[in-house]
């Protein structure tokens, strides 16, 4: 019986003790990660992306790269990655695997009453926040905010540009 109480107690404390360790490596390697802090806006990634592939943008989202903020930006049949900070074109691939998209996303665009950046504008008046997130979908703009540690997704209607707030998740 005293056996097996110190061999779980042994067992608890080494689980404990590289729980600790865990722990305080992944703050280092978060520390080491470049934030969501980026020179560029959402809509100068947009931009950029519409005038290297020609097409339209269909949705922009912002990753954390270990060099730093990366925007991945859908356009019609391309994806592009955007240095955040730069506005270098880092990459950018031609789309195969989403024909049926690609003529979605024109006929979406066409349709939307609303502008990506009237879309971003009306949802910043609602959710206080950084754009990390919008696509096209549905005749609607689906865009996700980030404030601190908060996050909140965001329904603007593309022909009315009626906002909906939706849920706020909390970052760990």
């Amino acid at each position: 019986m005293k056996k097996t109480i110190i061999a779980g107690s042994l067992l608890t404390a080494g689980l404990l003790g590289g729980g600790v360790f865990w722990g305080m490596q992944n703050d280092k390697i978060q520390a080491e990660v470049p934030g969501f802090n980026t020179k560029l806006t959402i809509e100068e990634a947009s931009s950029i992306a519409e005038k290297e592939t020609n097409s339209a943008v269909e949705s922009v989202e912002l990753e954390r790269d270990l060099t730093g903020p990366v925007y991945e930006v859908d356009t019609q049949g391309y994806d592009v990655k955007i240095d955040g900070n730069s506005g270098d074109v880092l990459k950018t691939e031609q789309d195969d695997d989403d024909t049926d998209d690609d003529f979605n996303g024109q006929h979406e665009q066409a349709s939307a009453a609303v502008t990506q950046e009237e879309a971003i504008a009306a949802a910043e008046k609602q959710v206080k926040g950084t754009v990390k997130d919008i696509e096209l979908d549905d005749g609607g703009y689906e865009i996700e905010i980030h404030d601190g540690n908060k996050e909140t997704d965001v329904y603007v209607d593309g022909t009315t540009g009626k906002v909906q707030v939706g849920e706020t998740d909390l970052n760990d």
